[in-house]
Order: C-alpha cells, then sequence, then structure tokens
C-alpha cells in the first residue's frame, strides 16, 4: 500500500502490476526508463502564491510570486503537474504550464516555477546523479557553477 508522495521500484520480470484504489480514486505516475543506483530523487510538491519570503535560490531577473528557488541538479529532472497552472522557467526560456503537461529539465539546466494562477500540486522524478553527484536544490552562489548538459532538440 501506497501513500502519496510515496514510490515503488518496479521490476518489469515482477509484473504485471495493478492498482486497486478500492471505492476511492487514486492517480498512479509510472516513469519508465533505465536509471542508475544513484537517483537524485522523486515526490510530490504544492506551490501557492505567497508573499515572498528569503529565497535561498540563485537570484533571478523575472517576477515571482512564490517561494520556489531558482536551482538546477547534477541529474535531469521530470515534472508532471497533477493540478493547477503556472509559469515555468527553464533557462532563459519561460513557458504556461497546466494540468498533464509534463517538463522535461535537462542536468544543469536553472529552473523555477515563479507563478501560480491557480495552486499547482506536481510530482517530479530525479534521474541518476551524474558528474558530482551531489543531491538536492545546487545553488550556483552556494555550490558553484552548474554543469550543463547540453540540450537535444
Amino acid at each position: 500500500m501506497l501513500s502519496e508522495g510515496q514510490f515503488w521500484d518496479l521490476h518489469e520480470a515482477d509484473g504485471p502490476f495493478t492498482a486497486d484504489a478500492g471505492d476511492r480514486t487514486a492517480q498512479v505516475l509510472i516513469f519508465t526508463g533505465k536509471w542508475g543506483t544513484e537517483l537524485g530523487g522523486c515526490g510530490i510538491f504544492e506551490l501557492t502564491s505567497s508573499t515572498l519570503g528569503s529565497s535561498k535560490g540563485d537570484p533571478v531577473s523575472y517576477p515571482k510570486s512564490t517561494n520556489f528557488d531558482s536551482h538546477y541538479h547534477d541529474c535531469d529532472e521530470y515534472w508532471v503537474i497533477i493540478e493547477g497552472a503556472g509559469t515555468v522557467v527553464v533557462g532563459s526560456r519561460s513557458f504556461e504550464v497546466e494540468v498533464g503537461d509534463c517538463v522535461a529539465i535537462g542536468m544543469g539546466h536553472h529552473h523555477d516555477l515563479p507563478q501560480v494562477r491557480s495552486n499547482v500540486k506536481g510530482a517530479y522524478f530525479e534521474t541518476t546523479l551524474e558528474g558530482k553527484k551531489r543531491f538536492g536544490h545546487l545553488w550556483e552562489h552556494k555550490h558553484g557553477p552548474a554543469d550543463v548538459r547540453p540540450e537535444r532538440v
């Protein structure tokens, strides 16, 4: 039995798998691929518009109304928007997201969710750690320059 935000590392050889929520509603997200043993992490995040407090993240030049920080990772990361809508910034690009959107963020690319139009709930999955293999939100002012993986077009 899993609760919101928990994950299960499925192995194809152990399948097939079924999900049963009983008389309740459940959402199941399945990220598939081949990953190393040192994953960055995964879970659920929630954001609302807020009065900004101190931000640990790297400084930004765009408007913000969330306490989410501009940061990068030593791995690729994927977000799936489960509820709400907002503005995502990845590098120098800004775009709108809503329910069902998947955001792919390459290793070392700064990213942020600075604006929400309606409260956002999302799932995140960070792939295999590479390079310096540091966990968590990384900031240039604290952790040094990002090792940016070039974008694939």
